[in-house]
């Protein structure tokens, strides 16, 4: 019995992450200050960024291509070139493919290079970045417990300028549904809780 192609994204849901990977931005910033550093400890190597100023950028191998994590961009980057790889830019609020090996300087972006409307490389590297996020915040949850992700939900809610995104354990489950390619996969607004 063969097995169907995962459902291709639309747009919405793409929006739908754009908005989830700002808060998870400012959760990665909260993970490196707490515990020793928890990217450190899942596996990620720290380096200085070439680009902006004071910053770090945070690598981990990941299905034939590296994770790239810094609080401009994020991103997946294959070893073979030719291959499409998966950007999020953090200021343009947008998920891009890119055919880079070498992850990008973070605040020197060239856009040509990068292409957002080809939905069927988008969901396929999405999908590659999200599943390498999903087995990360499961990590979290075991490592710190669930209340630690909580706290920093609700601190990111406390900004002014914030634009929260779904409750931790929503996300979760939001983010795993979306890396599997499930053909069920619900706009993220309907993980929200009608409000008492």
């Amino acid at each position: 019995m063969s097995r169907s192609a995962p459902a291709p994204l639309t747009r919405g849901h793409l929006n739908d992450l754009t908005t989830g990977l700002g808060q998870q931005m400012f959760f990665w910033g909260r993970d490196v200050l707490t515990e020793g550093n928890l990217l450190l400890k899942h596996g990620f190597e720290k380096h200085r960024s070439e680009g902006l100023q004071g910053t770090s950028c945070y690598c981990k191998p990941w299905e034939d291509g590296v994770i790239e994590l810094h609080g401009a961009c994020a991103g997946w980057y294959p070893c073979e070139s030719g291959k499409c790889g998966f950007l999020f830019i953090r200021n343009a609020k947008r998920c891009y493919v890119h055919h880079r090996t070498a992850p990008v300087i973070p605040g020197e972006y060239d856009f040509k290079e990068f292409d957002n409307s080809n939905i069927a490389d988008l969901t396929r590297t999405s999908r590659i970045f999200t599943a390498w996020l999903a087995e990360y915040e499961a990590w979290i949850a075991k490592q710190m417990g669930r209340a630690y992700r909580e706290e920093c939900h609700a601190m990111f809610c406390k900004l002014p300028t914030s634009k929260p995104w779904l409750p931790p354990e929503s996300a979760r489950h939001w983010i795993s549904t979306f890396a599997t390619g499930s053909a069920a996969l619900p706009r993220s607004r309907a993980f929200i809780e009608p409000k008492r």
